[in-house]
């Protein structure tokens, strides 16, 4: 496996915990999706993850994904309102995580609040607790979505997030970054609390899914949301589809290697 921005499993969670927040700001606010909807979706009793990525990212710490996203000039400067230089304009992007982290500390566990509340004397500060304090950031963060205060199913919350984390797998590939894709399967299984009897992202991709359908609602998608460049569908999942082969049978039958663009004659 070669090396990237984030490597191979971060690379692919930037989508994952982006559109996760995402869905707070464009669903959420009175009677809409909640950042407990999101986990539950995606977490033991929906997709299957070990747990959500709300609270990945308070057991991680929220601040370490506020100081990237300065790094990578997208913050707002708070004292004069100016946009990060490197947020494009156009740029699908919600300050819902920023501003829960530069004004109100919520970092995660560490601090006892972070997408959730934690209580030391509740299951030792460790079990999640809803928080009014973020439920009215979220209505702050929402309040001009057309969208605002709908709920969605746990089969859409996962498309949603899921999809485009699958759509960067296929793009690694494509960039030769990851040679095949079992590296990424067993990278998720083994790093990223990826459900194992679904076998990982791209195999998922391929006997849950179906890449015909993979790539419809990814064009679906970033129809609704050209401002995330991650639902841009990745070139080598349109030549799978085209083939009308599977990603892991592409590799196996030495497509990639070949770069071939239409099936090989078997005479």
């Amino acid at each position: 496996v070669g090396n990237c921005d984030g490597f191979v499993g971060n690379r692919m969670m930037h989508p994952y915990t982006s559109e996760s927040a995402l869905l707070l700001a464009d669903y959420g606010g009175k009677g809409g999706l909640t950042i407990a909807d999101v986990d539950n979706a995606l977490g033991r009793n929906g997709h299957g993850m070990a747990i959500g990525p709300f609270l990945v990212s308070d057991i991680a710490g929220n601040d370490i994904g506020y100081n990237i996203r300065r790094e990578k000039g997208l913050l707002s400067d708070h004292r004069t309102g100016q946009v990060g230089p490197n947020r494009k304009n156009g740029m699908r992007y919600t300050e819902l995580a920023d501003e829960m982290v530069e004004k109100w500390g919520r970092v995660g566990q560490k601090a006892q609040k972070g997408w959730y509340n934690y209580d030391p004397n509740v299951g030792n500060g460790r079990k999640a607790l809803p928080s009014p304090e973020m439920e009215e950031l979220i209505i702050k963060h929402s309040m001009n979505s057309p969208h605002k205060g709908t709920k969605l199913s746990k089969d859409e919350i996962i498309h949603r997030v899921l999809f485009p984390l699958v759509n960067e797998g296929f793009k690694i590939l494509e960039e030769g970054i990851a040679l095949d894709p079992s590296d990424i399967d067993i990278i998720y299984l083994y790093g990223y609390g990826w459900p194992a009897f679904k076998g990982g992202p791209m195999f998922w991709a391929d006997n849950y899914i179906g890449l015909t359908k993979l790539l419809n609602e990814l064009e679906k998608f970033h129809e609704m949301c050209p401002g995330s460049d991650y639902f841009r569908p990745s070139e080598l999942l349109k030549r799978c589809v085209d083939l009308g082969v599977g990603v892991q049978e592409y590799y196996k039958k030495g497509y990639a290697a070949s770069g071939a663009t239409t099936p090989q004659s078997k005479l």
